[in-house]
C-alpha cells in the first residue's frame, strides 16, 4: 500500500436501494475511506441514505465525464441486476477497477434490453460474447426455438474488456475469468461481512416461539435457491419434529416462483412463514441470528457469493449450502454441504442438525471464527487498496511507455 491516499470515484447502488451490493458498499466504505479519499457517484444523490451523504461527497453520475481526471481510478461495484444500470455506460466509457459480484451478467443484459423492445441490443451482446453462433442463438430465442442461456453464457465479456482489473470474491469466479481473459489482472478478495449481532430483535420480538426448532432462508425468493426442495425436506422433518418452523425472509418475486401458491397446494402453510421484504436490515439479520439452522442453497449459480450465507456464518449458525460454485470453497467443518438438486441429502442434513444441538453449536462456533478470520471488512479494504495501487501503477507505466 502506498503512503499517498488514492482518489477513488466509487460507483455502486447504495441504501436504501433494495440490494445486497448496496448493503455491502455501506459496510465496506468506512474501512476503505481509512486508506483512500472517496467520492460516491450515484444516479440521484438525494436518494442516498443520509448517513452516507454526511460521510462522503456524493455526486450525480452525470458529473463524472467532466471530472474524471481528478481521480486515480473509478471503482465499479457491478452485479446482475438493474440496480447497476446507471453506472453501466460510465463503466464502458471510463475503464477502471470492476468488482464483479456476479460472474454472470446475463439477467442484467436481458432485462435492460428485451422488455424495452430493444432485442437488437441483446443480439449484439450475444454476438459479442459468442460470435455468429451467438447471433444465431439470439434469433432462435426470439422465435421460441431456444431458451435463454442465463447460466451458461455470462455475457460479462464487454465488462471484462472495458476493465483495467477485476475483483471477485471466489476462486470459482477468478478461474472462470482467467480462462477467457488470461491477461486481465484479477484479484480474489473474500466478501467481507459484519457480524452485526448487537441490538438485534429477540425471538419474542420476532413473534417466534422460543421453543421452536427454527430453519431460516433469507434473501430474494427465486427458483435457483431451491426453496421448494428445502421445504419438501422440511415437510418430511416435521413428522418427527412438530415444533419445527421454517421462515422465508425477503422479497418474493412471483414471476420467478409463486411460493405462497406452492405452499398452499402442498398444505405447508401452518409451519412456514413468509415475512416479505424487511426494510430494516436489523430485522433481516435478526431472523438469521435467531435461527437454529440457516438454509442457503443455490443451483445453478451465476458465480455469486452469498451475503446471507456469510451472515449466517458470522452469527455462529450452522448453514446448509449447495456443494457448488463459491459455496464449495467454504471449509467443510464450518457449514453443511449438500449435493445440488438432491432432496434426500437436504432432508438428511436437516435431520442430523435437528437432532443434535451440540453439533449445531460446534459448527456455529467454527463458522463464526472462520467469518471473523477470513471475511473481515478491514482486511477486504486493505486488499482493495493494494490491488488498486497495482492497477494504477500498471496503467501509469503503460502510459509512460506509450509517450516515450
Amino acid at each position: 500500500m502506498t503512503e499517498s491516499r488514492r482518489q477513488i470515484a466509487y460507483f455502486s447502488p447504495l441504501p436504501p436501494t433494495r440490494s445486497g451490493i448496496a448493503d455491502y458498499s455501506a459496510e465496506l466504505l468506512p474501512y476503505l475511506a481509512e486508506a483512500a479519499r472517496i467520492t460516491l457517484f450515484v444516479e440521484d444523490p438525494a436518494q442516498v441514505a443520509e448517513n452516507l451523504r454526511a460521510a462522503f461527497e456524493t455526486r450525480p453520475i452525470a458529473d463524472f465525464a467532466r471530472v474524471y481526471w481528478q481521480y486515480d481510478v473509478a471503482l465499479y461495484q457491478m452485479g446482475d441486476s438493474l440496480c447497476h444500470e446507471a453506472m453501466y455506460p460510465v463503466l464502458l466509457r471510463f475503464p477502471g477497477v470492476t468488482v464483479l459480484h456476479d460472474h454472470g451478467l446475463h439477467h442484467f443484459v436481458a432485462t435492460r434490453t428485451i422488455p424495452r423492445g430493444d432485442f437488437a441490443s441483446y443480439v449484439r451482446e450475444l454476438g459479442y460474447a459468442l460470435g455468429i453462433a451467438g447471433v444465431d442463438l439470439a434469433y432462435r430465442i426470439q422465435r421460441g426455438k431456444a431458451e435463454h442461456p442465463f447460466y451458461t453464457a455470462p455475457l460479462n465479456e464487454r465488462v471484462l474488456d472495458r476493465s483495467l482489473g477485476v475483483i471477485v470474491h471466489s476462486r470459482y469466479a477468478a478461474d472462470q475469468i482467467r480462462a477467457v481473459r488470461p491477461h486481465l489482472p484479477v484479484a480474489v478478495v473474500p466478501a467481507p461481512i459484519s457480524a452485526c449481532i448487537e441490538s438485534l430483535r429477540s425471538r419474542q420480538e420476532l413473534a417466534c416461539p422460543e421453543d421452536a426448532l427454527l430453519f431460516v432462508s433469507a434473501g430474494q425468493v427465486i427458483s435457483n435457491k431451491q426453496l421448494t426442495l428445502a421445504l419438501e425436506a422440511f415437510a418430511r422433518l416435521r413428522a418427527d419434529y412438530p415444533q419445527a418452523r421454517y421462515v422465508v425472509v425477503g422479497d418474493e418475486l412471483k414471476h420467478d416462483l409463486d411460493l405462497p401458491a406452492w405452499l398452499a397446494q402442498r398444505g405447508l402453510g401452518d409451519g412456514v412463514t413468509m415475512t416479505g421484504y424487511l426494510a430494516d436490515k436489523r430485522d433481516f439479520i435478526s431472523w438469521i441470528a435467531a435461527a437454529d439452522v440457516v438454509v442457503n442453497l443455490r443451483y445453478p449459480t451465476v458465480g455469486e457469493t452469498s451475503a446471507t450465507a456469510l451472515r449466517g456464518l458470522a452469527a455462529g449458525r450452522p448453514v446448509i449450502v449447495s456443494d457448488h460454485g463459491w459455496y464449495a470453497e467454504l471449509p467443510d467443518d464450518v457449514c453443511v454441504k449438500v449435493t445440488p438438486n438432491d432432496g434426500e441429502a437436504i432432508y438428511q442434513a436437516m435431520r442430523r442438525l435437528a437432532g443434535d444441538a451440540t453439533l449445531r453449536q460446534a459448527i456455529g462456533r467454527r463458522a463464526a471464527a472462520y467469518a471473523q478470520r477470513e471475511h473481515s471488512l478491514a482486511a477486504a479494504a486493505r486488499r482493495y487498496v493494494d490491488f488498486i495501487d497495482e492497477i494504477v501503477e500498471r496503467a501509469s507505466g503503460r502510459a509512460e511507455r506509450m509517450t516515450a
